[in-house]
């Protein structure tokens, strides 16, 4: 039997959107752009908000490993790739914005905008599949540390240089939005511009509440001393050297787009499903937990049967079976299902352990764990405590910002929290395995990212 390992971890989320991700991942058209299909997966939902993903190991890794291959080998396919994510980007920012604020739509309409919806996130998840796991497991990360640890006698820290070598010049969307926000008081035009901003995959639009937060909590940019084009002469990269940092930025940007519109189309989704609970009366929540195709024959017949959602809101495995279709789990099926797979238990951890991951920022940091998976638990992070997560996100910005450092369980140097890590200046290390099982909240850890490591000081 295989052994399945947790790729990734969502709180706070929403199964009818992320879904649609998820049929994307398991195009066809997949199998032309990174050369093989997707690994076997499946998905637990507890609580209808928790969404643990999990993932042929053995596979997952063969297959991060063909996706870092073909972006490195392939300078057409990275090109078309970002292309693709472009256009993509831009139709969805349109269908969001003629759907926000929500009109009195009409049924028909409803089913056209989910419809399209689901469409255009499937082919922006199908696109961006090759670089979502081409540095899951840190291939591309690690050949870009090693242009650098070959090299003696660098004049600046290392960090210098993958912070403008290995991300993109443009700033990304989220970006652009912040940095308007800061400037302009005109909060009723940021809010309906930047609806989506920070929204996740549950939001309902942004709030006054939240621009001020974001002024209050403003990353302030920062312009380096030295450029592109001189540290590139100063190093003097092989060609193979300089094409592995052009795919990191890329790999940066698309990544950073994708996340940012399609909180967009998450918004005017979950406006739906309020309009719709409310007909219904039915809680929203339970609307969450089905599949788009199922939510737009619920619209089609004027109603939902809910017998069955309370149990698979409280707990159910989602199984792919085919493109659109799901096989669910229930109550002792459940774990009949996890134990036939090697899913890691919590361990009981003993102090003065060391975790090994990858550097994304240099640098040392001390505090008490702070456990974080999702928005809702941002404010348990206070000042100089570590953030430890399965990987980062835009939600977790606020937590970020006043966090010590940040420790992740997947991800390279390409990810959401070693890119925020480098903005900030915040030591980061990325690919600590095991870490959100090992930690706990509370833990008095101290993170030495010049070395990769983090050591339990006392439990």
């Amino acid at each position: 039997m295989p052994k399945y390992s947790l790729l990734n971890q969502d709180i706070n989320t929403s199964f009818l959107n992320i879904e649609t991700t998820w049929a994307g991942m398991r195009s066809p058209l997949l199998k032309g752009l990174a050369g093989k299909n997707i690994p076997p997966s499946f998905c637990e939902l507890i609580k209808g908000e928790t969404l643990n993903y999990y993932q042929d190991e053995r596979l997952a890794k063969s297959f991060s490993r063909n996706c870092a291959g073909h972006l490195i080998s392939d300078h057409k396919l990275l090109l078309l790739i970002k292309q693709k994510t472009r256009t993509l980007t831009n139709q969805i920012l349109l269908l969001s914005k003629n759907n926000f604020p929500l009109s009195a739509l009409s049924d028909r309409q409803l089913i056209s905008f989910l419809e399209k919806s689901r469409f255009l996130q499937g082919q922006l998840a199908t696109w961006g599949m090759p670089v979502a796991f081409a540095d899951v497991y840190g291939q591309i990360s690690e050949s870009i540390f090693e242009i650098f640890t070959h090299r003696q006698n660098l004049r600046r820290p290392l960090n210098f240089y993958l912070d403008i070598l290995s991300n993109p010049e443009k700033p990304s969307l989220s970006a652009l939005a912040y940095a308007e926000i800061a400037s302009s008081r005109d909060n009723e035009y940021l809010k309906k511009k930047y609806f989506w901003l920070d929204q996740g995959y549950i939001g309902r639009g942004i709030t006054l509440k939240h621009i001020q937060e974001i002024r209050k909590h403003q990353i302030s940019g920062h312009v380096p001393a030295v450029s592109r084009k001189d540290l590139l002469k100063e190093l003097n990269l092989s060609p193979l050297e300089k094409k592995l940092l052009s795919v990191s930025a890329d790999m940066v940007e698309i990544k950073s787009i994708r996340a940012d519109v399609r909180q967009a189309l998450h918004v005017v989704t979950n406006n739906i499903v309020d309009r719709l609970a409310s007909r219904w009366h039915i809680p929203a929540k339970f609307l969450e937990v089905l599949s788009t195709e199922e939510l737009t024959l619920a619209i089609k017949s004027n109603g939902v049967n809910s017998e069955g959602l309370d149990s698979r809101w409280e707990r159910s495995l989602i199984i792919p079976t085919s493109l659109n279709r799901y096989r669910i789990l229930l109550g002792k099926d459940i774990d009949t299902f996890l134990s036939g797979r090697g899913i890691i238990s919590r361990k009981i951890v003993k102090e003065n352990l060391e975790l090994k991951g990858q550097v994304a920022q240099m640098g040392k940091a001390r505090g008490r764990v702070r456990l974080v998976f999702g928005p809702q638990h941002n404010n348990k992070v206070k000042k100089g405590d570590i953030l430890v997560s399965i990987s980062t996100s835009p939600q977790l910005l606020p937590a970020m910002k006043i966090a010590s450092a940040f420790v992740t369980e997947v991800g390279g140097i390409t990810s959401h929290a070693a890119i925020v890590a480098r903005e900030l200046r915040r030591p980061c290390i990325v690919g600590v395995k095991g870490s959100t099982q090992l930690l706990s909240d509370g833990d008095l850890v101290e993170v030495d990212a010049d070395k990769g490591v983090v050591r339990i000081i006392k439990k």
